[in-house]
C-alpha cells in the first residue's frame, strides 16, 4: 500500500511566488514551485498541480525507487530552501530603513553604540556615517528607483556609486572613508544575518593618499593675523594659537570652561568626548598666557555667559562651519598668507582682454582648475602652538596633554623644527678641543658685486688678472 505524504504551500515576497514545504525521512525540505515552462508559479491552482507532481514519488511503494526519484528533487529542494530563506530575510532589509537596521546590529562599531539613534551628534563618527548613508540612499533613489532592498545593490551598482563619488572631486581621504564605511556597513549586516547576500563594496579599492601636513606659521604671520582681525575673529585666532584647541573647540568654548582667576582653560575636546570612558582623562587643561588673558578680561563680566564667541559658536552648532572656515581662509589670504597648494584651486577663465568668460548655456562665469588643496588654515595655529612650544623647551609630556593627544607619536607628527631652532640647538653639541678657524661666509644676495668678482677670478686667465690689477 502506497504512503500518503502531504506538503504545505506558502507564498513569499511581493511577487507572491509559491513554495512547497514537506518532510522526507525526517528532513524538512522547501522548494520553489515551477511550472512546466520553468517559470515561477504565482497562482494557487498551478501551485497545487506542481506540488502534486513533486510529491508523486513519495507515494511509490518501492522504497528504493522512491529514494532514487527523490534524490535530485531533494537536492533542488535544499537549494530552493536556502533561496527562500534568503528572500525572506532580505525582504525585511529595505534601503529606506537601512540606517535603522544597521544601528540595531549588535556587531556595529563601538562608536555607534554610544548614542541613541535619534541623539547622534552631527560632529561625530556615527554622525558622519549617517551622512554617508543618506547620500547613498538618495543617490539610489535617483539612479535606481526600482531597487528597494539592500540586497539588490550589486557590485556593478557599487562601482557606479564610486564613479559618482569621484565626480564630486572629493579628496582621496574622504573617498576612502566613505568606501570603508560601506564595506563595514554590509559586513555588519551580514554578520548579524540581517541580510543574506554578497558585500557589493568588498572589491572597491582605496585611493592612494598624498601626504598633506599643514605647516606651522611664523611668529610674524601669527602677529599679523591677530592684528588685522577684529571682534570675535581676533579672539578666535588668539584662542587657536595660545591654546592649541581645534577649530570646533575654539568656536564652541564656554565661559564656564574658562577660569580667569586660576588662568586656565579646562575642556573636554569634541573629538575625544565620546571615545574615552573616563571623562576626567579626557579633560584638557591649558594655561592662559598674558596676551590671551588681557583679551578675555576685556569682555565685561555681565557678558561672560554661554559661548565665549557667541556668533561663531551659534553658527558652528547650526552646521555653518564650512562658512566659518571660508571666513578664516579669506582672512589668512588678506594677511598675505598663501593657503592653497600652488597650482590647485578653481580659477576664473579670462579672455584676451582679461575679462571673465561667460558660459552661453548657463550664463555663469567659466572656471577651471583642480580641487583646492589647503596647506595652511586654522589648524596651522594648532601646529604652531605645538611646534613653538617644543622649540621653547616645553616638556613633550605637557604638550601632549595640552593638545589632547593619545600618544607621543601623534605629538611628534605635529612638531616642525624652524631654521632658528635648528641653528640654536646645533651648538648644544661641543667637543673638548679647540674649534678650527672659520671664515664667515658673506651673503652673496646682498653683495652681488663681490659675487661677480669671485666669478671673474675663477674664469679669467692669470695674464688677464695681472692686466686688471696693473690698471687699478
Amino acid at each position: 500500500m502506497g504512503r500518503t505524504t502531504e506538503g504545505k504551500l506558502y507564498v513569499v515576497g511581493r511577487k507572491r511566488l509559491y513554495y512547497l514545504r514537506y518532510t522526507v525521512n525526517g528532513k524538512d525540505c522547501r522548494v520553489r514551485l515551477l511550472g512546466l515552462d520553468g517559470k515561477p508559479i504565482t497562482t494557487a491552482s498551478e501551485a497545487k498541480k506542481a506540488a502534486a507532481r513533486l510529491l508523486h514519488p513519495l507515494k511509490e511503494t518501492n522504497r528504493a525507487e522512491q529514494m532514487r526519484m527523490l534524490q535530485s528533487a531533494i537536492q533542488g529542494a535544499e537549494e530552493s530552501a536556502e533561496q527562500a530563506q534568503a528572500l525572506l530575510v532580505n525582504s525585511k532589509a529595505s534601503l529606506l530603513h537601512g540606517w535603522e537596521l544597521f544601528m540595531s546590529c549588535q556587531s556595529r562599531p563601538a562608536s555607534c553604540k554610544r548614542f541613541p539613534m535619534d541623539e547622534i551628534p552631527r560632529h561625530s563618527t556615527p554622525g558622519n556615517y549617517a551622512g554617508y548613508y543618506r547620500q547613498f540612499s538618495g543617490w539610489m533613489h535617483d539612479k535606481h528607483p526600482e531597487i528597494l532592498l539592500l540586497s539588490g545593490v550589486t557590485p556593478e551598482i557599487a562601482g557606479e556609486y564610486t564613479c559618482y563619488l569621484e565626480s564630486l572631486k572629493i579628496s582621496p581621504g574622504t573617498f576612502n572613508k566613505v568606501i570603508q564605511f560601506f564595506k563595514m556597513f554590509y559586513s555588519v549586516l551580514l554578520d548579524d544575518e540581517k541580510i543574506l547576500c554578497k558585500n557589493p563594496f568588498l572589491k572597491i579599492n582605496r585611493k592612494e593618499q598624498e601626504s598633506n601636513s599643514r605647516a606651522p606659521l611664523s611668529m610674524e604671520q601669527i602677529a599679523a593675523l591677530i592684528q588685522n582681525a577684529e571682534g570675535e575673529l581676533r579672539l578666535l585666532i588668539a584662542l587657536g594659537y595660545f591654546t592649541g584647541l581645534r577649530f570646533g573647540d575654539c568656536c564652541t568654548l564656554l565661559w564656564r570652561e574658562v577660569d580667569l582667576v586660576r588662568r586656565v582653560i579646562e575642556r573636554i575636546p569634541r573629538k575625544t568626548k565620546h571615545t574615552r570612558k573616563d571623562s576626567k582623562e579626557s579633560i584638557v587643561k591649558v594655561g592662559i598666557p598674558d596676551f590671551l588673558y588681557r583679551m578675555l578680561a576685556e569682555i565685561p563680566e555681565n557678558c561672560r555667559k554661554g559661548y565665549v564667541l557667541p556668533r561663531f559658536g551659534a553658527d558652528y552648532d547650526r552646521g555653518a562651519d564650512a562658512n566659518l572656515s571660508g571666513i578664516i581662509i579669506k582672512h589668512f589670504q588678506r594677511c598675505g598668507i598663501r593657503t592653497h597648494r600652488e597650482g590647485t584651486g578653481v580659477k576664473t577663465i579670462l579672455d584676451e582682454n582679461g575679462k571673465p568668460v561667460i558660459d552661453v548655456k548657463t550664463g555663469k562665469t567659466k572656471k577651471t582648475g583642480k580641487r583646492a588643496i589647503v596647506e595652511i588654515g586654522f589648524h596651522s595655529l594648532r601646529y604652531s602652538y605645538i611646534s613653538h612650544n617644543a622649540e621653547k623647551g616645553t616638556p613633550q609630556a605637557v604638550i601632549q596633554r595640552n593638545a589632547g593627544h593619545a600618544s607621543p607619536a601623534m605629538t611628534e607628527h605635529y612638531i616642525r623644527t624652524s631654521d632658528d631652532a635648528a641653528r640654536r640647538y646645533a651648538n648644544v653639541l661641543q667637543l673638548p678641543m679647540a674649534a678650527p678657524d672659520v671664515i664667515e661666509a658673506k651673503n652673496v644676495e646682498t653683495e652681488p658685486e663681490r659675487a661677480e668678482l669671485h666669478r671673474l677670478a675663477d674664469t679669467l686667465s692669470i695674464d688677464q688678472i695681472k692686466k686688471i690689477l696693473a690698471n687699478i
